[in-house]
């Protein structure tokens, strides 16, 4: 008798948690769980190692097959890591045709993000997309603030930049918009901030710092989703970037929707960068024999004048969050 309850017991957690992640497409509660799969993987995975003792010698198999289906969804984000994985290939290129960007949450609340001064520094971005820089984090927003020439603000976001910044200000809906009969999803917009940046080349650029909500328990995500691609459906396509902290990690449909309705190129493929040390520790230079990150909700969008370089997560700055730091070729003359 103990052997089949554990064995229901198992049954129904680790089935269940599949059920909840291969349904994903149908609510956006369901699609929550895909955005913390690899928690859940290891929980799936820890409860059918325990089963392998059950006498129910079917037991583990049918756990393995629900410990497949909760990793399946990632799977394809995984090979296309894997394909893209490969640095650009080296070219003659003028280098004023590259710049290197980079977004960090310096999250309001921290208690200590005074790492971020310095590690900035090491990573020498020509561009850097802020967000939460809000309360405690003050300090770090004059510190940095002093160390860029140009810097545009909204809200909580900002974006500081060592190119010259020809325009900027906050992300709003365009003119044309009505709101004669809206209603209140078409008044959702994230805090975000756009810069127009003279690129070394001569050429332009938008630069796009923003951070969107939560998915869930609510749909402002959606709104704020669709509001953005509208508000900057105005822009040039091709040259235009959008980073921050979207509080969407792939797998996830909400995810999918954010690339899809930006019809920009995601670049950050399979990096977490959430949550960082700075979580757990109030020491910034505090090391982990594993590093916490769990899930991506930290990501760089371009437009497909932009070739990737390289991309990687950055360091621990304090922050709960990792930094993203990517280094972008635009092509063409």
């Amino acid at each position: 008798m103990r052997h089949t309850i554990s064995a229901v017991l198992a049954s129904c957690a680790v089935l269940g948690l599949a059920a909840f992640i291969t349904l994903a497409p149908v609510w956006r509660g369901f699609d929550a769980w895909r955005q913390i799969w690899p928690l859940v993987m290891v929980f799936a995975a820890g409860v059918t190692i325990a089963s392998l003792r059950n006498r129910h010698r079917f037991v583990p198999v049918l756990l393995a097959l629900g410990c497949l289906a909760i990793a399946l969804p990632a799977a394809p984000e995984w090979m296309r890591r894997l394909s893209s994985s490969a640095p650009a290939a080296p070219v003659m290129l003028d280098e004023r045709q590259e710049v290197t960007v980079m977004t960090q949450n310096l999250w309001g609340l921290s208690r200590n993000p005074v790492g971020v001064p310095d590690r900035v520094a090491d990573m020498a971005p020509d561009i850097l997309a802020l967000q939460e820089a809000t309360r405690h984090a003050k300090p770090v927003i004059d510190t940095l603030e002093a160390r860029f020439a140009h810097i545009a603000r909204c809200r909580s976001t900002r974006v500081l930049s060592r190119l010259p910044i020809l325009d900027s200000g906050c992300v709003r809906h365009p003119p044309e918009i009505s709101f004669v009969n809206a209603v209140p999803c078409d008044w959702e917009l994230p805090p975000a901030v756009w810069a127009r940046i003279a690129l070394p080349d001569g050429r332009e650029a938008v630069i796009v710092s923003v951070h969107l909500t939560w998915p869930f328990p609510s749909a402002a995500q959606d709104c704020q989703r669709r509001n953005l691609a509208r508000a900057l459906a105005g822009e040039p396509q091709d040259t235009l970037i959008v980073m921050g902290d979207f509080n969407a990690a792939a797998p996830s449909r909400a995810l999918a929707r954010i690339e899809r309705d930006l019809d920009l190129e995601r670049r950050s493929i399979a990096l977490p960068t959430w949550p960082s040390e700075g979580l757990f520790s109030a020491d910034p230079s505090a090391g982990f024999l594993v590093p916490p990150m769990l899930v991506g909700i930290d990501h760089i969008f371009a437009g497909e004048a932009w070739e990737t370089v390289w991309i990687e997560a950055g360091p621990n700055t304090g922050s709960d969050h990792r930094p993203l730091v990517a280094r972008l070729r635009l092509t063409g003359g």
